[in-house]
């Protein structure tokens, strides 16, 4: 089964994407912030990632950076759900190499359609 890494300083955010991966038949598993983030895809990389921007000690835009710049590693696909909405964010994220930018407020469909667009759609909704 894919497996999804979930980062966000929000609980309840964290509650919700959980909630939708698993429903596309992921294994999820949450971080709450960048340093956390970093310490679990040193483990095991997962198959998605899908961070904040802003996470508290390693921001995960930094995050993403140091994902990318190590060629020896799997890469994950890595989408960011936030609530900026410049253009020049979303342009330094999918310069940085994310895959797509989801910007809050979200619901399941969107996200289903963020997953199709990048080919990695699971489960019910493919």
């Amino acid at each position: 089964m894919p497996n999804c890494l979930i980062a966000d300083d929000s609980k309840v955010m964290r509650m919700l994407l959980c909630k939708i991966m698993e429903n596309f038949g992921y294994t999820v598993t949450e971080a709450e912030d960048g340093e956390d983030l970093l310490e679990q895809c040193g483990k095991a990389m997962p198959d998605i990632i899908i961070s904040d921007w802003n996470l508290p000690l390693i921001d995960g835009v930094d995050v993403l950076y140091k994902i990318r710049a190590d060629k020896k590693i799997a890469q994950p696909v890595f989408l960011f759900c936030s609530y900026f909405k410049d253009a020049d964010i979303i342009r330094q994220a999918i310069d940085g190499g994310a895959d797509d930018f989801i910007m809050r407020p979200f619901d399941e469909d969107i996200i289903a359609s963020k997953l199709k667009i990048i080919k990695v759609l699971r489960g019910v909704h493919q």
